[in-house]
């Protein structure tokens, strides 16, 4: 399969890219040595926002303390809850890594977003990120007067590692008879712990993912347990009765084919789906890039499917 063109814009800051300790090439080499992974997992000075107040909180988890980071605009109506989860291969990134995203969120949508500290691999390989997720979100749903949300409309969203937590977190609450789910926005999500989609198999080489980064990722999180739907959700038995799906997905990413996969199940299924394939993105590209005009028009575009289902 031959890799599609990186957008201009895109490759032009690939080229120049000044992202702190974020390798936009060679994630595989980070993974594969733990003093240079750890220090993907430091929390970064965060953007502020005066329209936005952020505060953290900690609530009881399955490991123990569970931090929580709140993000609320200012307004004295309950507002949505959008249960937040970062991204990072399972092994680095923290809700201030990915504050950008969660601001615009909370301000563009008119929501209160709750950004999940969830633990890491591979010193806590999976259930513990999902459990940690699901957690949130059942008290987000039984306690939301502290944070001025409203239990009647919470989504889930997250990109990559985040977004396959946010899909667990969806799946596991419907198995569960747990708190109900309006939505699920997943950025190219990880769903497929098989590695064997076409686009994993052939991008070997891309920019900012590639595969031997994402077995690796695996290998941390959920190597002998992957085939478990709550850390694959394609491989549930069935996707019928889950919340309407907003998938977006990059071209130029490994990921790419097993977010359109996830799509086309949940579509068959039955469930309100949205799929947009970002022509000429790399995975990431709107959180490393967000300048650049195609990551512009994917976060309105996000924005724009949170709204909609949260305020119809």
């Amino acid at each position: 399969m031959p890799v599609p063109a990186v957008d201009p814009e895109i490759r032009t800051l690939l080229d120049t890219a000044d992202t702190g300790v974020f390798p936009v090439h060679g994630l595989d080499a980070v993974l594969a040595d733990p003093q240079r992974y750890a220090l993907l997992r430091a929390r970064p000075d965060t953007p502020l926002d005066d329209r936005v107040t952020v505060r953290d909180l900690c609530i009881p988890g399955p490991g123990g303390r569970l931090r929580l980071r709140v993000y609320r605009p200012d307004t004295p109506e309950d507002l949505p809850v959008i249960l937040y989860v970062h991204g990072g291969a399972f092994t680095y990134g923290s809700p201030e890594a990915e504050e950008g995203r969660s601001l615009r969120y909370a301000r563009d949508v008119r929501a209160v977003v709750v950004s999940v500290d969830y633990r890491l691999a591979p010193e806590h390989p999976y259930p513990a990120a999902a459990d940690d997720a699901y957690a949130a979100l059942t008290w987000i749903a039984a306690d939301p007067t502290g944070i001025g949300g409203d239990p009647a409309r919470i989504a889930v969203a997250g990109g990559s590692a985040g977004g396959n937590i946010a899909a667990s977190t969806a799946l596991r609450a419907r198995d569960q008879a747990g708190p109900r789910v309006l939505f699920q926005s997943l950025t190219y999500p990880v769903v497929d712990g098989s590695l064997t989609t076409a686009s994993v198999r052939e991008f070997t080489d891309t920019p900012v993912l590639n595969r031997g980064a994402m077995g690796l990722a695996w290998a941390y999180y959920a190597k002998d347990t992957h085939p478990d739907p709550y850390a694959s959700p394609i491989r549930a038995a069935g996707l019928g009765g889950l919340p309407p799906a907003y998938i977006a997905v990059a071209e130029v990413d490994p990921l790419r084919d097993e977010g359109r996969d996830y799509a086309a199940r949940l579509s068959a299924a039955g469930v309100t789906t949205e799929l947009v394939q970002v022509p000429g993105a790399v995975h990431g590209f709107d959180l490393l890039f967000p300048q650049a005009r195609i990551s512009e028009r994917n976060l309105a575009d996000q924005v724009r499917a949170l709204r909609e289902a949260l305020h119809p």
